[in-house]
């Protein structure tokens, strides 16, 4: 079996897979430290749940699914309002319905629950304090355009 991975053509795709490669990298790296900055900086506060629901994000050929729960809660004598089921930027997402809500299991509109402050970011609280792997998938999706753009550009 031969297994022969052929970068873009020409110099427009090139400079396209390259630029893909660098932007996803950089948006993997930011959301790896936003992701860290909100779980090793976050303060605890009483919060009350206003509602639950399951979103849907739709790709090309599926469809997966992620956790809302609504919140609100008061922080430094200011109150906000967070849909943040997870900390960091990139959302959680599931392959079924249920199996994203199952993620809501103890969230019911009216219940009292903790919230996790992040310092400088007190509108971005969130309830579960996990950290996900998905900024370093996205940082390899994008080396993997980078390095598709680059070996194109030695080769050509």
């Amino acid at each position: 079996m031969d297994l022969r991975f052929d970068g873009p053509s020409g110099s427009l795709g090139v400079a396209f897979a390259i630029l893909v490669g660098l932007a996803a990298m950089g948006y993997g790296a930011y959301s790896y430290t936003q992701q860290a900055s909100a779980l090793d900086s976050a303060v605890e506060v009483n919060a009350s749940v206003t509602d639950t629901g399951v979103e849907e994000y739709s790709a090309r050929r599926d469809t997966d699914y992620g956790p809302v729960v609504t919140f609100e809660y008061a922080y430094e004598g200011e109150t906000y309002t967070s849909s943040n089921v997870y900390p960091g930027p990139l959302p959680r997402e599931f392959d079924t319905r249920e199996a994203a809500r199952e993620q809501l299991d103890g969230y019911e509109p009216g219940d009292a629950v903790t919230a996790y402050v992040p310092a400088g970011a007190p509108a971005d609280a969130y309830l579960e304090r996990e950290r996900s792997n998905k900024p370093f998938v996205v940082v390899g999706v994008g080396a993997l355009f980078l390095a598709g753009g680059v070996r194109s550009a030695l080769q050509g």
